[in-house]
């Protein structure tokens, strides 16, 4: 074997040791931090219905599906392809909430979960939507060092909002100037998204009420 052939094999070898290790590395980043999922469980009903009362209290409309996830299928939407033609807004859609029923006229709201990279780690927000303005904000997770600094009325102050935010231009230096980013990216994306694909949001929340209520309704007769 000569130097050369012995020396290339080597090489081989070593890179496939790392190939290895990077691959062991990543299984067990992934056993022990896995990758954020959305879900509708019961911790984001409370915040859903903070931020969206449904009038009987988050358990109850957590139970009984006051609040529920929207699959891409029910509306014609595509999160995947909406967030790789919006790469350079720097944010994501994640999930789509909506309450199908109410009993404080917030029926018919849809909310969505985005997220965008804040300086520790993503910073995951809920903005919900009701009669083309947000009616209420809140941060679902987040890991930022700074989150403190942040403004009391940051969410509130977006309450009545109909497009874009500059929450930058609004709040001034915070001191969290990176996890203010990540929130004003995360709502400019739900914004983008909302005006896609609303009414086919609000026509899948419709057919999901008008569902529930036929339910309801043999569940009477029975």
């Amino acid at each position: 074997m000569t130097k050369s052939v012995s020396n290339a094999l080597k090489a081989v070898l070593v890179l496939t040791a790392i190939a290895a290790v990077c691959v062991g590395v990543l299984a067990v980043c992934n056993m022990f931090f896995p990758k954020y999922e959305p879900k509708l469980d019961l911790a984001t009903a409370k915040l859903i219905d903070k931020i969206c009362p449904t009038g009987v209290g988050y358990k109850r409309a957590f139970a009984e599906k006051y609040i529920v996830m929207i699959n891409e299928g029910d509306y014609g939407g595509d999160v995947e392809a909406f967030n790789k033609a919006n790469k350079s807004k720097k944010a994501e859609v994640l999930a789509v909430y909506g309450e199908p029923k109410g009993e404080n006229g917030n029926a018919g709201a849809f909310i969505l979960e985005c997220k965008a990279q804040g300086r520790d780690g993503d910073v995951v927000v809920l903005v919900a939507f009701k009669e083309n303005a947000v009616i209420g904000a809140t941060c679902k997770k987040q890991n930022e060092s700074y989150w403190s600094k942040l403004p009391e009325d940051l969410f509130t102050s977006l309450d009545g909002a109909t497009g874009s935010v500059d929450l930058d231009g609004e709040f001034g230096k915070t001191g969290a100037t990176i996890s203010l980013k990540a929130v004003e990216s995360s709502v400019n994306i739900a914004f983008s998204y909302a005006n896609k694909y609303r009414t086919a949001i609000l026509g899948a929340i419709e057919k999901i009420a008008l569902g529930n209520a036929s339910q309801e309704k043999e569940g009477a007769r029975t």
